[in-house]
């Protein structure tokens, strides 16, 4: 697993090595539709040892890296949210280009009209915060994207999954939902007692994995808040899973199935978790503000900072700080986990059944026993993840991507499933 920075004594050591490393990854720097980049494969080593990744260009003082291996990228943003924008656009302009006339291309060949998509995107962008809605216009004034194109790559992943689920999911039961799985251990789980969190991002890894390139984690500085990383693929601004300077920690899973209401003219909860990452310290200051504002949908919200993990149920109609499993554990899947609130009964639909979806039951068996119970740390986490629900896991046809996060360190570690091997981010300089 590829979890161990670059390290090198002389910038021409250092050099020589990135330059390697990116062609033998066959990586492009990225610019956008404003001329050449400023830099290319050139750092110093005040910018290598501050990122710990591979420094690849500066725009308008944004500036871009790629994870050791070439892989993912990481961009680091400042500003207004406007600048920002530009910023984005200017760094990684070449790849939005790619990921858009790709993503529409397969969108097209599944029946999705052009007019549908842009309606669609153009609903998702009204729902955005202004500063969401910012960002985006920056991006469209650098990237060489127009404005309607920078929207349906923002919705671009939506649209698919919508697509994508006109099917029936691979690997789980026919009426199972698209949804993600969350695991966080700490205290006596893990060996040293700190909070670790491991997170599957599941739809369809068929139909996704060949969009892996383009996944990446953008860190933001906004000139009105704290600093936070999105981590998504490129040029989605909403967030479904992130981090910020504080080590807050958040991942989003589709609650629909207890809760299938769609209630009108409430705040999007993927803009909403960019709020709550820029205005929240820990899981207190979150749960507060979450529980707050009415949910536009229903989903269950992993938080975790560098003392602990908690599952908020976010219903349209109420939300709660769910029991932890255990002492020092806390699983979810796509249900809300009984038992509830009296006053739910009439709002929420029951559980799925283990027969029908084993993910809880397989999580909490698994974590539970002798092999992982005061034995989880970075490792044993990418491990436990990767076990395939028909051997008392999570991992399914539908698995995507996968990130392990330590909170207390600003420490993520992102997988592909089937595109790369595990890659380390280290964002504490970066959210700095």
């Amino acid at each position: 697993m590829n979890n161990y920075s670059l390290k090198c004594r002389g910038i021409g050591c250092l050099l020589l090595i990135a330059l390697l490393l990116l062609c033998s990854a066959g990586c492009s720097e990225s610019v956008g539709s404003q001329g050449e980049p400023d830099q290319i494969g050139v750092v110093s080593a005040v910018d290598q040892e501050r990122s710990g990744l591979l420094f690849i260009n500066e725009y308008e003082g944004g500036h871009a890296y790629r994870t050791p291996s070439g892989t993912f990228l990481v961009l680091d943003l400042r500003g207004s949210w406007t600048h920002m924008g530009r910023q984005y656009g200017g760094l990684a302009g070449e790849d939005l280009r790619l990921f858009h006339d790709r993503i529409v291309a397969d969108l097209t060949s599944r029946g999705v009209s052009g007019d549908h998509q842009l309606a669609t995107a153009q609903e998702l962008f009204d729902s955005l915060s202004p500063e969401l809605q910012e960002l985006l216009k920056g991006m469209s004034e650098t990237s060489g994207l127009t404005m309607d194109e920078v929207m349906v790559l923002n919705a671009g992943v939506i649209l698919l999954t919508d697509a994508i689920l006109s099917d029936r999911l691979p690997g789980l039961p026919d009426d199972a939902p698209a949804g993600c799985s969350g695991i966080g251990v700490w205290d006596q789980y893990t060996e040293d007692g700190s909070v670790i969190f491991g997170r599957n991002w599941d739809i369809d890894r068929a139909s996704m994995k060949e969009y892996m390139e383009f996944l990446s984690v953008v860190v933001l500085h906004p000139d009105d808040g704290y600093s936070y990383a999105n981590i998504h693929p490129l040029g989605n601004v909403y967030l479904e899973t992130g981090m910020n300077e504080f080590g807050l920690f958040i991942e989003l899973n589709n609650g629909a199935h207890s809760d299938p209401a769609e209630p009108a003219d409430r705040q999007n909860t993927a803009s909403v978790l960019v709020d709550v990452l820029r205005e929240c310290r820990d899981v207190e200051e979150a749960v507060l503000m979450l529980k707050a504002i009415p949910a536009d949908l229903s989903y269950i919200l992993q938080i975790a900072d560098p003392a602990k993990a908690v599952s908020l149920e976010r219903g349209t109609f109420d939300a709660r700080v769910r029991d932890h499993d255990d002492e020092g554990l806390v699983i979810a899947v796509n249900h809300f986990i009984p038992p509830y609130p009296p006053e739910w009964s009439a709002w929420i639909q029951p559980p799925r059944t283990d027969e029908d979806d084993p993910r809880y039951s397989n999580m909490l068996r698994l974590a539970q026993s002798p092999a992982y119970m005061g034995h989880f740390n970075l490792e044993l986490m990418q491990e436990y993840l990767m076990v395939p629900i028909e051997e008392g896991g999570a991992y399914h046809a539908g698995t995507v991507y996968q990130v392990v996060a330590v909170p207390d360190t600003l420490t993520i570690w992102l997988h592909a499933c089937e595109y790369a091997g595990w890659e380390e981010i280290p964002l504490a300089s970066l959210l700095g």
